[in-house]
């Protein structure tokens, strides 16, 4: 009997949102499955960029499906920099601005190991969402063994300024939200085209 093809997603694989997914280190079994997502864009939470040097097989599958491989520097997990984690707030942001906009979409973001690193950015996601706290680090704690008093601070903290295209911001950013919510973020300001479309919008299902 032929043996079946599986495809084999990379380690702690999950789906964000539509079109955005998370997860460990692409390895070469992992590539078929990546494939099967039609990806567009690839971030890497590194500590080194991903080229024909540090990852031949990584750099060569991303080229032969026109994937974009976006590298954001990053520590490993356990040895932070600011605040006592991988990162900063402009690595947050940085990554922010492409996950929120379908020119980029679909995207895969990957840290090592697919935990802390990846966890964090996708709390300071969810923190623009509106997610409460609690919501915010119960799915974090779903991909990591542990969260941190540091982890938790990082994310409370978490403010900046995110520049949103309204004619190429994701459709799920604010999904159920009502009128003029995003505009009165305690903690993030948005800019950018057509944002005053916000005041105005009604977003959600059913409405």
């Amino acid at each position: 009997m032929d043996q079946l093809n599986v495809l084999v997603p990379p380690l702690r694989f999950g789906c964000i949102q539509e079109n955005l997914y998370r997860g460990g280190y692409p390895r070469k079994v992992n590539f078929p499955f990546l494939e099967s997502l039609n990806l567009k864009t690839i971030i890497s939470l590194t500590p080194e960029p991903i080229d024909s040097t540090t990852d031949a097989n990584l750099d060569a599958f991303a080229k032969e499906h026109s994937i974009r491989l976006v590298h954001i520097e990053c520590a490993q997990s356990g040895k932070g920099k600011k605040r006592g984690v991988p990162m900063g707030y402009t690595a947050v942001l940085t990554a922010l601005d492409l996950v929120i906009h379908n020119k980029h979409a679909p995207v895969y973001i990957h840290c090592l190991n697919g935990g802390q690193v990846t966890s964090l950015i996708v709390a300071c996601l969810r923190k623009v969402q509106f997610w409460s706290s609690i919501a915010i680090f119960n799915e974090f704690i779903n991909y990591t063994t542990s969260i941190t008093i540091n982890d938790r601070s990082f994310v409370d903290g978490f403010e900046g300024e995110i520049e949103v295209d309204e004619d190429d911001r994701v459709c799920w950013l604010w999904q159920g939200l009502g009128r003029g919510i995003a505009s009165s973020h305690p903690s993030i300001k948005f800019k950018g085209k057509s944002l005053n479309s916000l005041e105005e919008q009604t977003v959600g299902v059913g409405v």
